[in-house]
């Protein structure tokens, strides 16, 4: 198998159906789930108030699956570009049926909730894997042995209802993959977004003319990045088939009308370029002050892949968060909304390229929500989708760089989801002939201390940790799963917002941009097999000749000099950046 066990998967059952008579020991038998200690894991993060016991709760049990494993097993086999099976992607049914939870596990799970009064004429949920209760603050503390506070982000008004330890009875701990809201703070107003305006760069007039390709040394526009990455001649024809999504947090949405406007100044073959707009759980849509991060995302997808068709997710709290006398405080986490939405999405309506330009550090993400965020993730690859994300803009880290364990060690701060190892992590390079790393910001990237390294990078990250040597010893991870896997243009992207051009940077930028390359992979691989390239790691590790390589630059951050390219892979720029003609021959 190429890929690692990450943490926190399947567990072996231990424990048989016992009566409920003699079940009071076995449910005081407490064990930690997880715990933060004594502070929040974010100084963003502070105590604010204690919630009234009596308030409703929405607690959500995330159910271990049955055959996990297999599922990695099918996915080994799909992705990797030797094996017979290659593109022979699952279904959405055999993907449920593989991640579907075993009786043993449904009927211990519902035993223990009734036995503290929860029948399940009381469950909400329609999803096999998920229970959902609503349940007072006071009773979901006596189930999970855990306090419950209200904590507020000091970097805007949002406040959450969470806990810095929860426990489980200890033999649950093989039934019960995940509960929510406990121990993740991150919200969809405390995520990170992946982008940035530029003020001091040079921003195009709206105009007819496309910029040639002489002023893509400042300003980069679809006619540049086309160019550049051996698109101009292709043509997609499989628009009835293959399509490409868009994430979107933070209350943003994109605007049809900047679009529109985008495309006449910059995109003149594709006027008529629209999207379609999918909320989830009260994502936004008012089209009054659109956000700057969602009008690069759909507006250089579009660039990159029209016609190819759109969908933009924008994705909310749990739904449209109002604070009232029975939901005081939000319990929105907003990567298991999105992901409970496009999981059950069925086989035809699920777009074979997704791009996401947000993130979190991942020490700030506990590792049982991590590695179910991860696994569903996975389950996108199964069944035929390429997942992009952004690499972060904070080089090896951001801030103070301190552990959060209490230590206060300074370490490199990888970012996650870009440190999953089933998805495609997307860095940033400026300049043309040749491209170097950016160096507005630090573009993201490095090794994860959650994630193992998986097998498809394991030449390629060791060739160039053999080069660095004892460089950074002791910072990072070395066995952890390195990213990004590639990158792409991030600086002087020219944006339109609210009906003017700005500039943008970030790898919010890089990850549109390839994403929308990959949706054009797509498109020509259904046109020749019928088939969709799926997770594409393997495959780019197998064969990266097909991409650009970067040779100049780096990606400082927590005091130190980072990282540096190099020949070959690196924890900077990745594989390199793409050739759509290379990358089409290996298709």
């Amino acid at each position: 198998m190429f890929l690692p066990s990450v943490v926190l998967l399947l567990l072996p059952l231990s424990v048989l159906a016992t009566p409920l008579s003699s079940r009071s020991a076995l449910y005081a038998d407490y064990a930690v789930k997880h715990s933060w200690g004594d502070s929040t894991p974010s100084d963003a993060w502070v105590h604010h108030s204690t919630p009234d016991p009596s308030k409703l709760l929405k607690l959500r049990f995330g159910l271990r699956p049955s055959n996990f494993d297999t599922l990695i097993g099918h996915l080994s086999e799909t992705s990797d570009p030797f094996h017979e099976r290659y593109g022979k992607h699952l279904s959405k049914e055999q993907v449920d049926e593989l991640m579907r939870p075993t009786d043993e596990t449904l009927q211990e799970v519902k035993e223990w909730l009734s036995w503290h009064g929860i029948k399940e004429d009381a469950f909400t949920s329609n999803s096999d894997r998920w229970i959902t209760v609503n349940v007072p603050v006071s009773l979901a503390e006596t189930l999970l042995n855990t306090k419950y506070h209200v904590y507020a982000h000091t970097g805007s008004d949002e406040k959450v209802i969470r806990t810095l330890e929860y426990s489980l009875p200890r033999h649950l701990h093989d039934h019960i993959s995940l509960v929510s809201p406990t121990t993740y703070f991150g919200t969809a107003k405390s995520m990170k977004v992946t982008s940035h305006l530029e003020p001091d760069r040079p921003a195009l007039s709206l105009s007819s003319d496309v910029s040639p390709p002489s002023t893509c040394s400042r300003t980069i526009t679809p006619t540049c990045l086309k160019d550049l990455y051996n698109t101009v001649n292709y043509t997609p024809t499989q628009t009835a088939s293959n399509k490409i999504g868009i994430t979107g947090y933070l209350e943003q949405f994109a605007s049809n009308a900047d679009l529109t406007t985008f495309t006449e100044s910059f995109l003149p073959g594709a006027t008529n370029a629209t999207f379609t707009l999918t909320e989830i759980n009260g994502g936004l849509n008012t089209q009054n002050d659109p956000g700057v991060e969602a009008n690069l995302d759909v507006q250089y997808a579009t660039g990159m892949s029209f016609p190819t068709p759109m969908i933009f997710y924008s994705t909310g709290g749990e739904p449209p968060f109002i604070a009232d006398d029975n939901t005081p405080t939000n319990t929105n986490e907003p990567y298991l909304n999105w992901l409970d939405f496009i999981t059950g999405v069925p086989d035809n309506e699920l777009p074979n390229t997704f791009s996401t330009s947000y993130g979190d550090d991942e020490q700030s993400v506990p590792a049982d929500y991590a590695t179910e965020v991860c696994n569903l993730l996975a389950t996108l690859g199964a069944r035929g989708a390429s997942v992009m994300f952004s690499s972060g803009d904070a080089g090896v880290g951001g801030g103070s760089c301190e552990t959060n364990d209490g230590t206060n060690r300074v370490i490199f701060q990888p970012a996650f989801p870009a440190s999953c190892p089933f998805v495609t992590a997307v860095g940033a390079t400026t300049g043309i002939a040749p491209e170097v790393a950016v160096n507005e910001f630090p573009s993201g990237g490095g090794f994860s201390r959650l994630f193992a390294q998986p097998s498809y990078q394991a030449s390629a990250v060791s060739g160039y940790l053999a080069k660095i040597g004892s460089t950074n010893a002791g910072l990072f991870n070395a066995s952890g799963r390195a990213y990004p896997d590639v990158a792409a243009q991030g600086e002087n992207f020219q944006v339109v917002v609210g009906g003017r051009v700005e500039s943008v940077g970030g790898t919010s930028c890089s990850s549109p941009t390839f994403a929308g390359i990959i949706a054009l992979l797509n498109d020509f691989k259904l046109s020749q097999n019928g088939t969709t390239l799926g997770f594409l790691n393997p495959l780019l590790y197998a064969k990266s000749d097909a991409l650009n390589d970067v040779t100049s630059g780096s990606n400082p951050g927590c005091g130190t000099n980072g990282f540096t390219t190099s020949v070959g892979w690196d924890p900077v720029t990745g594989l390199g950046t793409p050739d759509f003609v290379k990358l089409q021959a290996i298709v």
